[in-house]
């Protein structure tokens, strides 16, 4: 599906591409179907042209409990109660000393 620019209405139906043209879905699927730090690392210091904590992300994707050190790694004026809020809602664990 896709809707271009000014339409009124999406469009859906077979694409074809040249061989020189891409939809991009085999760069983005490699952060899911990779699924290793590395992976996200990567992306993300691209993305957002600053560096990134790997242990932080290591830590996430492997359901350790948040700290406040770990959402400090990665962004660093975070409010850690309203992360830890909203990871909980998520159903990943926070610290319980942390909880606040």
């Amino acid at each position: 599906m896709w809707r271009e620019k000014n339409a009124p209405t999406w469009s859906c139906g077979p694409v074809t591409f040249t061989a020189d043209e891409s939809d991009g879905a085999d760069r983005l699927f490699t952060l899911l179907t990779d699924g290793t730090p590395d992976t996200y690392v990567a992306y993300s210091e691209d993305y957002f042209e600053r560096p990134v904590a790997r242990t932080a992300v290591a830590a996430i994707r492997s359901g350790a409990p948040l700290t406040h050190e770990t959402v400090a790694a990665l962004s660093p004026t975070a409010d850690f109660a309203a992360v830890a809020l909203r990871a909980r809602e998520l159903g990943h664990a926070v610290e319980e000393s942390l909880a606040g």
